[in-house]
């Protein structure tokens, strides 16, 4: 080996790590993008089936309690909960069928926690809001409607 070529492994790896680095949390947030969703649609489902069998009220406490159990987010059990943390939750129920509202959005809230975790110049209210949090919204129908 020439005394030319002792950094090059260094050098490959500081421009490579970069690119994997953020492939891989691109990857991960898209995963947990695709989980969420499918979680509310799966919850939308059971309010529907629920809610078409029984009432609008039974519906909407079993989406909550499947959405409680399986994120472990204790908020979806109560409706001031829900609207604090931007979470939506609505079942109705008419003679013909059943429609479900289920989804989340962004809220002032998180932006909150980390202006007092970060301070007000540490640039985590930039961050905050640039964060890339999105609405999710599903609607679900079950019959005609």
């Amino acid at each position: 080996m020439l005394a030319r070529d002792e950094g090059s492994a260094l050098l490959e790896l500081c421009l490579v790590l970069p690119i994997l680095l953020v492939f891989f949390l691109g990857l991960l947030s898209f995963t947990l993008h695709a989980i969420e969703s499918q979680m509310l649609h799966f919850s939308a489902y059971v309010a529907a089936r629920t809610a078409l069998v029984d009432s609008a009220a039974k519906g909407e406490r079993a989406a909550a309690q499947f959405l409680a159990g399986s994120r472990n987010e204790l908020f979806w059990l109560a409706e001031p909960s829900r609207e604090m943390a931007g979470r939506e939750l609505t079942v109705t129920k008419r003679q013909d069928g059943v429609a479900v509202q289920i989804g989340r959005r962004a809220t002032i809230w998180p932006i909150l926690v980390d202006l007092f975790k970060g301070g007000f110049y540490g640039g985590s209210r930039w961050r905050s809001g640039l964060s890339g949090r999105s609405d999710l919204f599903i609607e679900y129908r079950l019959g005609r409607l």
